[in-house]
C-alpha cells in the first residue's frame, strides 16, 4: 500500500503537469480528463490492494474509531465531500455537476478523488528524499519551461497561441495557480533544512529558478504568492523560544531578493527577446527592489546575530501578537482599498465577473443558496435562466463562464453556505494548526505553506486540474505528519 501511494505521487507529479492531447487544442479538457483517468485507476488498485489485505488480516477494517477519533482537518474532509453530494443530489444539471462541464472537469467525480486521496495519504508512513527529490523534478523543469516561453523560444507544440500560453500548463492564470503550490513546497522545504548544508542547496536550485520565473510570468496577482508564503513563515518563525527560525526566515528573504535580481538581469539582457512586458512585478524588478531586500536581510540577519552574542532575550511570541494585529489591520486596509476602487474592469475584467456572479447567488432560492447549483453548474444554471441568460452571452460574447475567478465565490454558488463552512473551515483548521506547530514538526509547515498559498492566490483564481489536486496531496501528506510526529522533520524522510 505505502509503494502504491508513492507511485501515485510519482503519477500525479508527473503526468498531469506534462501531458498534452494535441498541443493546446482543448488542453485543459484532456489534462481534466487525464487526471480522472490516472486517478480511478489508482483508486481501483487501492481498493484491490486493500481487500487482498483484509483477507491476509495484513491491514485492519475501516471501524467506528476511524470517524470518532479524527482531527478538525480530517471532519472538514469528510464534510466536503458531503457538502458536494448534496449540491449533487440538488444540482441544476445533473451530468454536468457529476462529470463537470467540458473544457474543466471539475465535477462531484474530481472533487471525490481529490478528497479520497488525501484521505489515502494521511497514511503515509514514510517519504524518502529521493522520493521527493523525483515529484519536484517535473515542476522544475515546468519553472524552466516557462521562463524560456517568456524570452520567446518555444518547443514545437502544435496549437500554441499567444504570450498568455506558458510551458504545457494550459494559460497565465493556470501558471499562476500551479506556482502558487509548488513554488512555495519549495521555499518550505529549504526553510526546514539546516542551513548551508546539503538540502539546502540542492533546495535552492529549486528555489531560485521559480522565484525567477514568478517575477517573469506575467500575471500580477502572482504577487500574492509571494506575499502569502514570506508573511506565513515570518508569522511562524517567531514560535519558537529563540532566534534560529528568525534567522532561517532572514535567508530565505535574502533567497527571495537574489530571484528578483537574477529576474532583472535576464530582462535587462534580453529586453528585445521578452515578450510581456506589462507587468508590476517586472516593474518591481527594474526598480532593483531584489537588491536592496538582500542588503536589508544581510543587514537583519547580522543584527539578530549580533543581539544573540550579548544576550538580548527574544520576545518571540510578544512580536507575534503584535504582528498579528498588524496583519489583521493591513487586510481589513487592502479590502477597503479594493472597495473603494472597484469597478467592472478592476482585476483584468474579474470587476464585472464577481458582480455578476454576486447578483447571481442573490438571486438564488434560499434553498439553493444553502445547498449551492451544483459543481462546475453555473453556466448551466445561468443559461436555463432567463433573468440572467442575456446578460451573460452578451457580456462574455458567448463565451462560457465556468466559475467566479474566486474560488470562495465559486464555491458559494456551486455548494452554497454548507460548502463554503466546508471550504473554510478546512483551510482556516489546516493554518491554525500549522501556525502553532512545534519546531521539531517543521516539515508540517512545508505542507502547510503551499496549502496556505493557493487559498489566497485562489481568491482571485479557480479550482483546476495542475493545482487543486496537488494540494488535497499535501493536506493527505499534512495530516501523516500530524498523526506521527516523527514524520514532523525533513531529516526523517528516509
Amino acid at each position: 500500500m505505502q509503494l502504491l501511494m508513492m507511485l501515485y505521487l510519482v503519477a500525479m507529479c508527473s503526468i498531469i503537469p506534462l501531458y498534452m492531447k494535441q498541443g493546446y487544442y482543448e488542453l485543459g479538457e484532456a489534462k481534466g480528463i487525464c487526471y480522472i483517468a490516472v486517478s480511478l485507476c489508482f483508486f481501483m488498485l487501492f481498493i484491490f490492494v486493500y481487500i487482498i489485505s483484509i483477507r491476509k488480516k495484513a491491514a485492519p477494517a475501516l471501524s467506528k474509531t476511524e470517524f470518532a477519533g479524527a482531527s478538525p482537518i480530517k471532519l472538514c474532509l469528510y464534510a466536503t465531500i458531503l457538502s458536494g453530494i448534496i449540491s449533487f443530489i440538488f444540482s441544476a444539471d445533473k451530468k454536468t455537476a457529476f462529470w463537470g462541464i467540458e473544457g474543466w472537469r471539475n465535477g462531484l467525480l474530481s472533487l471525490f478523488l481529490m478528497v479520497i486521496f488525501s484521505l489515502i495519504l494521511s497514511k503515509l508512513k514514510r517519504l524518502p528524499v529521493w522520493l521527493l527529490c523525483l515529484v519536484m523534478l517535473v515542476p522544475a523543469f515546468e519553472f524552466v519551461l516557462g521562463r524560456i516561453n517568456r524570452f520567446g523560444i518555444y518547443f514545437a507544440v502544435p496549437g500554441r497561441g499567444n504570450a498568455g500560453y506558458l510551458a504545457t500548463i494550459v494559460n497565465i492564470n493556470w501558471y499562476a495557480c500551479f506556482l502558487s503550490v509548488f513554488l512555495p513546497l519549495g521555499i518550505g522545504i529549504m526553510y526546514v533544512q539546516k542551513p548551508f548544508s546539503r538540502l539546502f542547496f540542492i533546495s535552492g536550485l529549486y528555489v531560485i529558478p521559480g522565484i525567477v520565473t514568478l517575477f517573469l510570468q506575467g500575471s500580477d496577482g502572482a504577487f500574492l504568492i509571494v506575499l502569502s508564503s514570506y508573511l506565513m513563515l515570518l508569522f511562524y518563525s517567531f514560535s519558537a523560544p529563540d532566534s534560529t527560525l528568525l534567522r532561517k526566515w532572514l535567508i530565505q528573504i535574502f533567497v527571495l531578493g537574489m530571484g528578483m535580481s537574477i529576474a532583472d538581469i535576464m530582462v535587462s539582457l534580453f529586453a528585445q527577446m521578452y515578450t510581456y512586458d506589462s507587468n508590476y512585478l517586472v516593474r518591481a524588478i527594474h526598480m532593483h527592489i531584489g537588491i536592496i531586500i538582500m542588503a536589508a536581510a544581510f543587514f537583519l540577519y547580522n543584527l539578530v546575530r549580533l543581539l544573540d552574542e550579548i544576550n538580548v532575550s527574544f520576545k518571540g511570541a510578544i512580536v507575534r501578537k503584535a504582528l498579528l494585529i498588524i496583519l489583521v489591520l493591513l487586510s481589513l486596509a487592502g479590502i477597503y482599498l479594493v472597495a473603494v476602487n472597484f469597478s467592472d474592469e478592476f482585476g483584468n475584467g474579474r470587476g464585472i465577473i464577481w458582480r455578476m456572479c454576486t447578483g447571481v447567488f442573490l438571486g438564488l432560492s434560499p434553498w439553493e443558496k444553502m445547498v449551492g447549483v451544483g459543481r462546475d453548474c453555473l453556466y448551466p444554471y445561468v443559461t436555463n435562466n432567463p433573468l440572467w441568460r442575456e446578460t451573460f452571452l452578451n457580456v462574455f460574447n458567448g463565451d462560457i463562464l465556468t466559475n467566479a475567478h474566486c474560488e470562495l465565490l465559486t464555491v458559494l454558488i456551486e455548494r452554497g453556505f454548507i460548502g463554503v463552512c466546508t471550504y473554510l473551515g478546512l483551510f482556516i483548521s489546516i493554518l491554525y494548526d500549522a501556525l502553532w506547530a512545534k519546531e521539531r514538526e517543521n516539515a508540517a509547515i512545508a505542507c502547510a505553506l503551499p496549502i496556505f498559498s493557493y487559498f489566497v492566490y485562489s481568491q482571485i483564481s479557480f479550482s483546476q486540474v495542475t493545482a487543486t489536486p496537488y494540494v488535497y496531496i499535501l493536506i493527505g501528506i499534512y495530516l501523516a505528519f500530524s498523526r506521527k510526529k516523527s514524520l514532523g522533520q525533513l531529516r526523517d524522510w528516509n
